[in-house]
Parts: structure tokens; sequence; C-alpha cells
């Protein structure tokens, strides 16, 4: 991954593969690289020696993307892996850092947390999908197989929102758009334009792939209790994902926010005008003057924001179809 001059977070275009029907094409095994990000994981030498014994069909490639402040980096180098500092913060940032290592010849590229919630030994289960040539993006979700005390009811509620919200305004039908345990076939990568440095970089991911028309779907995994602390933020990084969402719905979909507010304001302004109109058929005389302004403005308000909605949207087609 790379930073183009505009600011927006790129993928470098990889050669294309997109024959990876089988476990092992005819030249080589599919070669998987997955990325780590971590910060003081006391598990990281447990999941990379299970993450190599999951893939031992599959030629791999471990990088794990480091801030830590224990020996974490050491015992990832000693376990093996390619072991990159990140410069900056973020759990974004740390993705983008080190999909910036991938192999060229990476085939498939594996997100995964180093604190052991994740099941190395069920990495093939998001693989099988991109290599029977079924999607482009797939998604682990814990909620299938998720063990007790493994998430706190707030994040469980927040992830509920926030799917919600993906689901309603992108017409998804997803169950757990926040997963950490994700895999993405190399040659779809450079499509991605993503510009979360923050926890937002996760679900940015899935709508710019529905954006790029790219196929995502979901495989039951299971998910276990932590080893270590956590990184989570559930207020700070919630609030900013479903900003994220929002925003984009703005900027790539805006009739599915200005249609349905404009909408709302026009029936809210009919209703409130509506007296007004029965008491002038009853009486000749209109007596509730501030119902009457309000009413006109709601309706006029709700006017202008539905025709703000198309004109965004016209223009935003014609833009698309500029590229």
């Amino acid at each position: 991954m790379r930073q183009s001059l505009s600011g927006v977070t790129t993928i470098p275009s990889y050669k294309r593969q997109e024959n990876i029907g089988e476990e092992k094409r005819a030249d080589r095994p599919i070669k998987v690289s997955v990325v780590i990000p971590t910060m003081n994981e006391p598990a990281i030498g447990r999941v990379i020696e299970e993450t190599r014994q999951g893939l031992k069909h599959f030629e791999v490639e471990i990088i794990v993307v480091d801030k830590s402040e224990d020996d974490t980096a050491r015992r990832a180098l000693k376990a093996g892996a390619i072991v990159v500092h990140q410069e900056s913060v973020g759990y974004g940032d740390a993705y983008i850092t080190g999909f910036r290592q991938v192999s060229l010849d990476s085939d498939i590229v594996v997100m995964m947390d180093g604190d052991y919630t994740y099941d190395p030994f069920e990495i093939p289960l998001l693989l099988e999908p991109i290599t029977k040539g079924s999607a482009d993006i797939v998604l682990g979700n814990r909620f299938a197989r998720i063990e007790e005390g493994a998430m706190t009811g707030r994040n469980r509620l927040g992830n509920k929102i926030i799917t919600g919200s993906i689901n309603l305004l992108y017409r998804l039908r997803l169950k757990d758009s926040q997963t950490g345990f994700r895999a993405i076939r190399a040659s779809s990568m450079h499509v991605l334009e993503v510009t979360s440095e923050g926890m937002p970089f996760a679900s940015e991911m899935i709508i710019d792939s529905m954006k790029k028309s790219l196929k995502v779907v979901e495989v039951p995994i299971r998910y276990r209790q932590r080893i270590g602390d956590p990184k989570l933020k559930a207020y700070k990084d919630g609030s900013q994902i479903l900003g994220l969402v929002i925003r984009m719905v703005r900027d790539y979909n805006p009739l599915t926010i200005f249609l349905p507010a404009g909408a709302l304001l026009i029936v809210l302004g009919t209703i409130l005008g509506s007296s007004v109109v029965y008491e002038w058929l009853t009486t000749g005389l209109v007596t509730r003057l501030a119902s009457t302004v309000l009413s006109a403005f709601l309706i006029i308000a709700g006017l202008q924001i539905v025709f703000f909605g198309l004109l965004a949207d016209i223009i935003l087609v014609a833009l698309r179809s500029r590229h």
C-alpha cells in the first residue's frame, strides 16, 4: 500500500492472479501474507507458530507491525516473522504499514490480531471462498461461535449498532462488520482507497469494497478471550466509526440520507399545516401564525434537502462516468 499525493491511501498494483481456485497452482502453492498489528502482545509467539501450522499447505509470510513497549518484537522475530516498527499510531495505520511490506507475488492477504482471540487454524476458512473464486473479501463472523466473556456487553451493543447502520445504509446483510479476522484477494487490493488511520479502517474497507463492486462474504469463526490488555476504546472508536459510515453515505450515496431526511420534514410540515388549513376552511380565519410559519418552513426545508440530494446524486453519477 502506498500514499498518493492526494492523501488517499491506495494499494499498489499487484500482478493479477485471477485463477487461484485450486489450493495448489500449476507453478507454485498459493502464497498467503498474514499481517498482524501488535502492541504488547504476550501471545504473539504462539499466534505465529500456530499460523504457520494452520497454513502448512500454503506458502506463507507473516508480517508483524509492532508498536510495543515490551519484547513483543523480539519474540515475533524469534518465531520467524517479518517485524516492522509502526512509526505512527492507529489500527488503520498499522495495517497500511503492513500492507506496504506484502510481497508482490502474494495471492491472498490475511488480517489478524496478535492477542490470540482468533484461531490461526481457522485461517483456511477465510481462504476457501477466495480460492474458489466466490469472494474478494472474506470476514470472520465472531458471533457464530463466541466464547463466554470474550466480548463485553458494551462492545456487543456497539458492534450491533455499527453493523446495523452499515447494513441499512449500504443494503448489506453482515453480522459482524467490525471483525479483525479477514482475508482479501491480493489482486483486488489495488482498487481500494482507504483514508482512516484508526479503528474506522475496518468499516471503510467494507464500504469501499461495495463501492468498487468487490464481493464480500462472511464465514463463521471462533472467538476467544484475549491474552493481554484490550486496545479498543469503545466510545471514542465507536463514534468515529459511525461518523465515517455517515460521511461515506453522504459522499457516495447522498440520496440515502437526503431523501429520508427531506421527506420527514415535509411530512411533519404537512401534518402541522393540515390543522391550520382545516381552521381556515371551517372558520375563514388563521389564528395560529406560529404553526403556519413553522409548517411552511419545514416543508420548504424538506424540499430543499431533497433537491440538494438529487443534485448531489446527479453530480456524483456524472463524475463516476468520467472514470
